[in-house]
């Protein structure tokens, strides 16, 4: 009697789960209708965490037509690149892995800088800025299209000035990810 009465309780617990979980993926495919931009809904299957690499797998594929730099977003922020392929399965290099470097511009003065990765969850560098910039502690940092490939105007996050360094703060949560938007070009 008490195991049947502990099956029970397991099977409630997971039940409020998998319906949270559905409202949670009603609410992306809703958010999709709302919009009409072209993404793949993807999930994640494989996070590689390491201390300065970083980059996770996806769900989908070529067989999907995912293609080689594409974005990668976490809602609306954008978190990487796609830059690897197989048949069902891609691998995305985040903004934070080492060897990550995305073209940006700073609002509200339209300064060009390169966020590159270092690691941190938290904070990306902001490499190249002019000698003689006026880029300030919360002005935002969205992606500037430069290179061809990802769009212009994602936002990436805000800036930070620690020891008077500037810091991209992240406006992603790396930890909580668990579904991600690939885009593409019709």
């Amino acid at each position: 009697e008490i195991r049947l009465s502990l099956v029970g309780s397991e099977m409630c617990i997971r039940d409020r789960y998998l319906k949270e979980e559905n409202i949670r993926l009603n609410a992306l495919i809703e958010e999709k209708n709302l919009f009409s931009d072209n993404y793949h809904l993807t999930k994640i299957l494989l996070d590689q965490k390491s201390p300065y690499l970083r980059s996770i797998v996806i769900n989908k594929g070529f067989k999907h037509d995912i293609k080689i730099g594409s974005g990668v977003r976490s809602g609306s922020y954008f978190i990487g690149k796609v830059v690897g392929v197989n048949y069902l399965t891609s691998r995305v290099l985040l903004i934070n892995d080492l060897n990550s470097k995305i073209p940006v511009i700073i609002e509200p003065n339209g300064t060009s800088a390169i966020v590159s990765g270092n690691g941190s969850k938290f904070y990306g560098d902001i490499e190249y800025l002019p000698e003689k910039n006026q880029v300030e502690e919360g002005h935002i940092v969205y992606t500037s299209g430069a290179d061809g490939i990802i769009s212009s105007g994602i936002p990436i996050g805000k800036i930070t000035i620690i020891n008077n360094i500037k810091y991209v703060k992240f406006f992603a949560d790396f930890d909580q990810i668990k579904f991600v938007k690939v885009y593409f070009k019709k």
